[in-house]
């Protein structure tokens, strides 16, 4: 009997349920943590038009070195320590494709984004988590982490985490840092709205690697543009596998863009910020557990009904948000769609 085609992918991919977060319709999705607001419309309409004066016949082949370069500028850092690539889950990817053999020790947060440890099990890694929750509040157990990362190939965590909002401490980042012998990723997706910037770990521990998208405070996720910042001798090794002209002119004109205008960027995170805190009053007032977060959502718990049937009652509100077993999160969204989650709260926790 001939096989069917699926019997041929490997065995440590087969069980994986694939990660794909829903996108049903809804006036008021708040489950993506994406931007409140888009690229103001002028500057829309002036990249419109190079992008109409390109050549689309050719290659983009010197666009993301040019496009590395300017990151490099505006963070401070040796352009040849930037790799750019289809955002910043694209490049945690070709990390863990380039370094993780079968049997190789993968250490991770948990909870934490459910990619790390997706892409890591796909490539035969032994992924072990480490709990980031003893008593009421989660945070980063740094002690736990050096521990569990003993002859381990990776540590991966987010910093601040996603679904839980938790930061890594500038004192904690540097122990952490200093104690993993193995290769330390750390993904910065929602750095700006705290502020957070891990970039001087780079010069006292050359096996840090940072990841940074433009699909956040950017208001770019459309774009799927992200960088890799690390030692030149580790982006240089996995340039070698990195696929040619991974980012488009058009995406690499953009970014470009938006990372000589970090005023944008600081403007929409203090926007987003000042939003969280008043959402989050308002939840505690309602008698609800919101953890302290330093990304632009809010992961929260309540008593009164199951987590499951309440997503599914906002949801009847026409507001979306994201169900886990540890809890609800909810994305900071505009004014208007923060009021009307709120609402939609009230209604259904009276």
């Amino acid at each position: 009997m001939s096989r069917s085609p699926e019997s041929f992918v490997r065995a440590s991919i087969r069980p994986l349920a694939a990660y794909g977060p829903p996108r049903d319709p809804a006036p008021v999705p708040l489950h993506l943590n994406e931007s409140p607001s888009d690229i103001p419309d002028d500057l829309k309409r002036e990249l419109s038009a190079r992008i109409e004066a390109m050549d689309w016949s050719k290659y983009p082949i010197t666009d993301g070195a040019r496009l590395a370069g300017e990151i490099a500028a505006a963070y401070g850092v040796d352009p040849a320590g930037v790799l750019v690539g289809n955002g910043s889950n694209e490049l945690l990817q070709l990390l863990l494709f380039a370094c993780v053999e079968p049997g190789d020790k993968v250490v991770v947060a948990s909870p934490s984004f459910s990619l790390y440890g997706l892409q890591a099990t796909a490539l035969g890694a032994n992924v072990v988590e480490v709990p980031l929750r003893a008593g009421g509040e989660y945070r980063f157990p740094v002690h736990d982490l050096i521990a569990a990362s003993r002859e381990a190939k990776l540590v991966l965590l987010g910093s601040p985490n996603n679904p839980t909002g938790t930061t890594l401490s500038p004192a904690e980042a540097e122990e952490l840092s200093s104690g993993v012998r193995c290769l330390l990723g750390i993904d910065e997706a929602y750095r700006d709205f705290c502020g957070q910037d891990f970039t001087p770990l780079l010069a006292k521990n050359p096996r840090v690697a940072l990841f940074r998208t433009f699909s956040k405070a950017f208001a770019a996720a459309a774009l799927r543009a992200g960088c890799m910042i690390g030692a030149p001798s580790l982006c240089a090794e996995l340039h070698k596998i990195q696929l040619p002209y991974n980012l488009s002119a058009v995406t690499c004109l953009v970014a470009s863009e938006l990372i000589k205008r970090p005023e944008l960027v600081a403007q929409r995170a203090a926007s987003v910020r000042d939003e969280r805190e008043r959402v989050a009053r308002a939840m505690r007032e309602l008698g609800i557990t919101v953890h302290p977060s330093g990304a632009n959502f809010l992961l929260f718990e309540q008593t009164r009904r199951p987590p499951k049937e309440l997503h599914a009652a906002l949801f009847r509100h026409g507001v979306l948000i994201r169900s886990y077993p540890i809890g609800l999160r909810v994305s900071i969204g505009s004014p208007a769609h923060n009021d009307a989650f709120l609402a939609a709260l009230k209604a259904e926790l009276p």
